[in-house]
């Protein structure tokens, strides 16, 4: 296999695209009447067209990437004269007294746990203040903490239960992080570890921890990337969505939403409809325009992908616009509306979709006070961004090509390897799991914890 060429920068500055892992000079000449925005190179296999508009888009590089944290959580407030339920729990807790307002508990709770990410050396700020100052949170996304209500979070009826105690429901939000900073996980962590040794910070099925992913400059990624990354998702989203616990009551999105792009998006709905109207036909169709070559490579050399898939694919790359994607990706209905895979603030159906920075959210991961887990998925997700980015990066074949064997192989009910014919369903989640991961780069350790999670909790 030929070499691919690693850094992307050098595409946008040299004039040079690759196009089937050759580089092509397309410095248009001057003479030449043909606009080079349409050229393009015809693959003879499938009729698939191997697009050069993209190099006309600016290129995101690794360098560019930024993500942001949310984590949502329940705090139990012990009322002033009660026993504490929890004694064995040698945290502080904090008091608050009967006669005290939902208000004035909030804000006395989100000034504590602000202080708590000071001392970690952050900058944090809370919504009361931010209220008070008649500021708006997007003045702090890029530089502070943001500490405030979590909607969704309740306490479970066993929780509930606890005598002496009253829940309040918090959320965590880091700023805009750059995920090149080397310092950028042990800052989080840091604030991970001042959170949970300070105060009794409990995390249930009505939970959840969201990862945004976008640029530093707050610009959006560029149309390419976005596409690539819907394709990376929707071939792999199986395999990602097995770290939710197929046990936990929120499991079909109860309380959160978050649901399957593959069965709830206008692009599932769009793709089964057209496989059902050619008949389930894997074929691919003349004239259909794929601007990137990797992409094309796996539709031509894959002829046994299943037809919606296919079909999934082709109407993913003919989006025109940012907007066009961003709804393809997200559903008709309300609840669909941000999927477990968030483009919504792409596609700007909502209030809260056009006034959201331009960021791709990650919302299936449970809610955990694991700080292993929340690493963990945090590496995870950096690494999708990171191979979506990179045109040539050979990581994104890897992945792809696997993902495709791996549906291929479930679709004749064997094994993806002759040795893994008798395994449990546990053992097959974590194996294609920890393979998909290999494929990513994400180092082992880093992965471990959630390969065992996803093992155990899928055992049937």
């Amino acid at each position: 296999m030929a070499p691919y060429i690693q850094e992307p920068d050098m595409l946008s500055s040299s004039g040079y695209w690759v196009v089937d892992r050759r580089i092509v000079n397309a410095t248009p000449n001057p003479s030449d009447p043909l606009d080079p925005h349409r050229l393009a190179i015809e693959s003879p296999k499938q009729g698939i067209k191997h697009s050069l508009m993209e190099a006309t888009a600016p290129l995101d590089t690794v360098h560019d990437l930024s993500f942001g944290v949310e984590l949502k959580f329940l705090l139990p407030l012990l009322v002033q004269g009660e026993r504490d339920p929890e004694p064995e729990d040698h945290r502080k807790v904090n008091m608050t007294r009967l006669r005290d307002s939902e208000a004035t508990r909030r804000e006395q709770v989100y000034d504590c746990i602000a202080k708590s990410i000071s001392q970690a050396g952050e900058k944090s700020t809370t919504i009361s203040r931010i209220t008070k100052d008649a500021s708006h949170e997007r003045a702090f996304w890029k530089s502070h903490w943001i500490v405030k209500k979590a909607n969704s979070a309740e306490p479970t009826p066993e929780q509930a239960n606890l005598e002496g105690y009253v829940w309040l429901s918090v959320e965590v939000s880091s700023p805009s992080l750059p995920a090149k900073d080397a310092e950028t996980k042990h800052r989080i962590e840091t604030v991970l570890r001042s959170l949970f040794s300070n105060h009794r910070l409990v995390a249930n099925y009505t939970c959840e921890v969201h990862i945004h992913i976008g640029r530093t400059d707050g610009q959006p990624f560029s149309l390419t990337t976005l596409k690539r990354l819907g394709t990376l998702l929707w071939m792999g989203e199986e395999q990602i969505r097995s770290i939710r616990n197929p046990r936990s009551p929120n499991y079909h999105n109860v309380y959160t939403w978050g649901f399957e792009t593959r069965k709830h998006s206008r692009l599932a709905l769009r793709a089964q409809e057209i496989a059902l109207r050619e008949h389930g036909s894997a074929a691919c169709q003349d004239g259909v325009l794929v601007e990137d070559w990797q992409v094309a490579e796996v539709l031509e050399t894959h002829p046994e992908m299943q037809a919606k898939d296919r079909k999934a694919i082709e109407e993913l790359w003919k989006a025109g616009s940012h907007t066009e994607l961003g709804r393809l990706l997200s559903g008709e209905k309300k609840p669909y509306r941000r999927l477990g895979f968030n483009f919504s603030a792409f596609g700007q159906e909502d209030e809260r979709a056009r006034n959201n920075p331009r960021t791709m959210e990650f919302r299936m991961m449970e809610g955990t006070t694991n700080i292993n887990y929340i690493l963990g998925w945090l590496s995870i997700c950096k690494a999708l961004a990171e191979v979506a980015m990179m045109r040539s990066d050979d990581r994104y074949l890897m992945v792809l090509d696997r993902l495709i064997g791996q549906r291929h192989a479930r679709s004749r009910s064997v094994g993806a390897r002759r040795e893994t014919v008798s395994e449990t369903q546990g053992q097959r989640c974590g194996r294609e799991f920890r393979e998909m991961m290999d494929d990513l780069g994400v180092p082992r350790d880093v992965y471990r914890d959630l390969e065992a999670k996803v093992t155990l909790e899928n055992e049937v």
